[in-house]
């Protein structure tokens, strides 16, 4: 009964497995937004550059052109110069024209569209890291049932062996005790060194979307993510010493060096067996996905750091520059 009990939980268990592995995270964040805008560079040397950078600060600015939403800042830019300037000196604030509020509606249209696409990509990532997360897991429980019951064996192998000398002694059967020894010594020493020889369990496991791809494989266009993230995460940082780099070249460096370490580990335990983390998968064991887990982690703590730009962006539309009172 407890045989057949076991038996069916294992079954259970591997199925668990296999749905789990199996079940890719059915989100599409290609094009959420990329049909209504697209990415616009800032022209460098331009009088609309010169213009911007004199009323936002380059971390808006940065995430402004990821927007789409430079020709809009500069037209919003100009109205606000226009409107204060026809201002007599001492007089209060007009209200803001029609062309105005109709400008700061199209760019808050554009904001609630862009935070969307980022939120889309998050949960895309995050779906992917719990995916990887609780296949690691339940691989890890299968090896952990594995070497249990091979350790209850060993114990069960040299306490029959013990007991049976034990009793052969009693009988002054003394040679068949010894080697009755021997024999549960060597039991016990064989299931040693089979646990010590047996590989990791792997599983099938497979990613035909994969957002790692486009990171380590940088294409001119993301087939993974939406246009505004593809260009945010590619754009050099703002505010950094040194040489700037982009978001996905950052990724890229640690990703290497994850893997290296990864792989040295393997080689000195074992065989290594190369895994495709930025393919469309293949076998992996509960280490692969715990370090796959890992690397979208970190992606997608990149993508939800992108609401920190947004936030500045919004903030520097509303706020007025100095010498100009808030537009409301």
């Amino acid at each position: 009964m407890l045989s057949a009990t076991s038996c069916m939980t294992g079954r259970r268990a591997s199925e668990a497995l296999q749905r789990m592995a199996q079940d890719q995270c059915a989100i599409d964040s290609s094009h959420t937004s990329g049909y209504v805008f697209r990415p616009a560079a800032l022209l460098a040397g331009s009088a609309d550059e010169t213009l911007l950078r004199g009323r936002y600060g380059p971390r808006a600015l940065q995430m402004a052109q990821a927007v789409g939403l430079i020709p809009l800042l500069v037209q919003l830019t100009r109205l606000e110069a226009t409107e204060s300037s026809a201002l007599p000196a001492g007089q209060p604030e007009a209200a803001p024209s029609t062309t105005y509020l109709a400008v700061r509606q199209r760019i808050t249209d554009q904001l609630q569209l862009a935070t969307a696409d980022i939120a889309t990509a998050a949960a895309l990532l995050d779906c992917d890291t719990k995916r990887a997360t609780l296949t690691a897991t339940l691989l890890t429980r299968r090896e952990n049932v594995r070497e249990k019951r091979m350790t209850i064996s060993a114990i069960t192998i040299g306490a029959v062996a013990i007991i049976g000398a034990s009793l052969l002694n009693l009988h002054e059967r003394h040679v068949a005790a010894d080697w009755l020894h021997v024999a549960g010594g060597l039991g016990e020493g064989g299931l040693g060194v089979l646990a010590l020889r047996q590989k990791p369990p792997r599983i099938a496991y497979l990613h035909g979307r994969n957002p790692l791809r486009d990171i380590w494989e940088r294409p001119d266009q993301s087939t993974q993510f939406a246009p505004l993230v593809w260009f945010y995460l590619n754009q050099p940082k703002t505010g950094v010493t040194g040489t700037p780099r982009s978001v996905a070249a950052d990724l890229r460096e640690r990703w290497e060096i994850l893997i290296a370490l990864d792989a040295v580990g393997k080689r000195a335990r074992k065989p290594h067996h190369e895994v495709a983390y930025f393919g469309e998968g293949g076998d992996y064991d509960a280490e692969a996905l715990t370090l796959r887990a890992t690397m979208v982690g970190q992606l997608e703590t990149e993508i939800r750091l992108m609401n920190n730009d947004l936030t500045i962006l919004l903030n520097e539309i509303v706020s007025p520059k100095k010498g100009q009172a808030p537009r409301r």
